[in-house]
């Protein structure tokens, strides 16, 4: 029911065009599928669903970091209406938060190694060469840091490109 409910929302949310019963439709049905395949079709749950979470910590680290530097940076709280609002003073999208939460991404998944399914084997391409030793067997290789650097690099990357931006918008 959760899930439902909060992936009903996130349709809602990206801009899909659909009364909120049938982006709840469409998620529901996207989740029985998904588990008559976990149930009936998968060799194993647990192995691609850690795959999944160590790929998703990634951006979502990443995420954390950005609306946290932001949060942090601002002296006066949101304006509650502009941020409902196209043409408040926050706008529809805020694209440097979006490139460094891309970027912070990239480097992360460079740095965390997936052996649990195939499907995300392409990951740690950076741990070589940052000398942290190979992707495979290496030092490093379990340590998941692109979590980590992925939000100390999104948390720092909005600190200082965003400042000017927050000031501007304190200010309207």
């Amino acid at each position: 029911m959760l899930d439902i409910y909060s992936s009903g929302l996130t349709l809602l949310t990206l801009g899909v065009k659909l009364p909120r019963w049938a982006a709840a439709g469409i998620d529901g049905v996207l989740m029985i599928l998904g588990t008559i395949y976990v149930v009936w079709f998968a060799p194993n749950f647990i192995i691609p669903f850690q795959g999944f979470l160590i790929t998703l910590g990634v951006p979502m680290a990443a995420w954390c970091g950005v609306f946290l530097a932001d949060l942090l940076s601002r002296r006066r709280s949101y304006d509650d209406a502009d941020l409902y609002r196209p043409g408040g003073r926050y706008g529809v999208l805020n694209w440097p938060a979006v490139t460094i939460m891309i970027v912070a991404t990239v480097i992360g998944w460079g740095m965390v190694v997936n052996t649990s399914a195939a499907a995300f084997g392409w990951q740690g391409y950076l741990l070589g060469p940052l000398g942290l030793g190979p992707r495979l067997g290496g030092p490093w290789t379990y340590a998941n840091l692109g979590v980590l650097v992925a939000f100390l690099l999104a948390a720092g990357g909005q600190a200082v490109f965003a400042r000017a931006r927050i000031r501007r918008q304190e200010a309207a």
